[in-house]
């Protein structure tokens, strides 16, 4: 049973569209309605037991753990300078910002530096061949499980993918949100609105420690972008994320330098933003660009932070 929307519900569904920064059509969509229509459905009793006083919420301390990956990027993370358990970031940029790059090379230290995490890379834009020369130029990448999505291509993604999770990991890279989505559609036949609430469901269900480890799994999701800076696909999973981590250039025209930058960042700063490069085996962090003024630029070893292939932890004061 469908009713026409009144002027009311098309003002409040408009103010909620321009609220998540979407279109009301996406708005509508993740509602489960369509333009000009609300579906209705049957109310059912709701249970309230879960609305507590926030010092009643039932977090443990397993829930609060963070870890190092010795690189600057514990800095800007969270206020505990560490990567938390149990939350998902998206990593975003433009095409050769180098998002599977910096993703890996985050995976890859948290995995050498903290010997008792299980940590997994699930890639579905690379094949085998691609990844071992990937490693070559990045030997610290070895240390990371990863699976191959070109290896299961007769086998159902959706499945493949539920079935590894529920090993339980601590860390879990996807490279890419649009690749596995296509993936899966291909593989159930689903929407793009069913497969991203599948993607949705199944991070949720994993940064709770719904797992055979019962670990709070925290995930790195690569997202296309278009050169435009466009985002490829929906907004509807990046608005359920923790943290956004953005991969810029200074200007599109001239190959301006590199830049990051958390657009959102609910357990750290957002706003900063630090240059970086990519050279053939490391990746270089430089400057916080907002910090630098007449009185800092003359001194640039101030702000200089070389990550090197080693892994080896870094000297974060300069920073402070």
């Amino acid at each position: 049973m469908t009713k026409q929307l009144t002027y009311a519900q098309k003002y409040y569904q408009k103010m909620k569209a321009k609220e998540l920064g979407i279109t009301v059509e996406e708005y509508q969509a993740m509602k489960g309605g369509s333009v000009g229509d609300m579906k209705i459905v049957e109310k059912k009793t709701i249970s309230f037991e879960k609305v507590q006083n926030l010092s009643n919420l039932g977090i443990n301390e397993d829930m609060l753990k963070s870890y190092k990956t010795g690189l600057i990027l514990d800095k800007f993370v969270s206020y505990d300078e560490g990567f938390p358990v149990g939350t998902s970031m998206m990593i975003s940029g433009i095409p050769g910002s180098g998002k599977t790059t910096i993703a890996l090379h985050t995976l890859a230290h948290l995995q050498k530096n903290n010997k008792n995490l299980k940590c997994l890379f699930l890639s579905f834009e690379m094949s085998r061949i691609q990844l071992f020369k990937y490693t070559q130029r990045f030997p610290i990448f070895g240390c990371v499980k990863t699976l191959v999505g070109t290896d299961y291509i007769n086998d159902n993604t959706k499945d493949v993918v539920e079935q590894i999770l529920a090993e339980g990991y601590d860390y879990i890279v996807i490279d890419s949100i649009a690749e596995l989505l296509e993936s899966v559609r291909e593989s159930t036949d689903m929407s793009q609105k069913e497969s991203e609430k599948w993607l949705i469901d199944v991070v949720l269900k994993h940064n709770e420690g719904k797992n055979d480890r019962s670990v709070y799994s925290s995930f790195l999701l690569v997202q296309q972008v278009t050169k435009g800076g466009v985002q490829v696909g929906s907004q509807k999973v990046k608005h359920m994320l923790d943290q956004h981590l953005e991969l810029k250039r200074d200007s599109m025209k001239d190959g301006g330098g590199l830049f990051m930058i958390f657009s959102k960042n609910r357990g750290g700063k957002s706003g900063e933003r630090w240059s970086y490069s990519l050279e053939n085996d490391n990746i270089n962090y430089g400057y916080i660009i907002d910090d630098l003024d007449e009185s800092t630029t003359s001194d640039p070893k101030q702000f200089e932070v070389i990550v090197n292939r080693s892994g080896a932890d870094l000297d974060l004061s300069v920073l402070n």
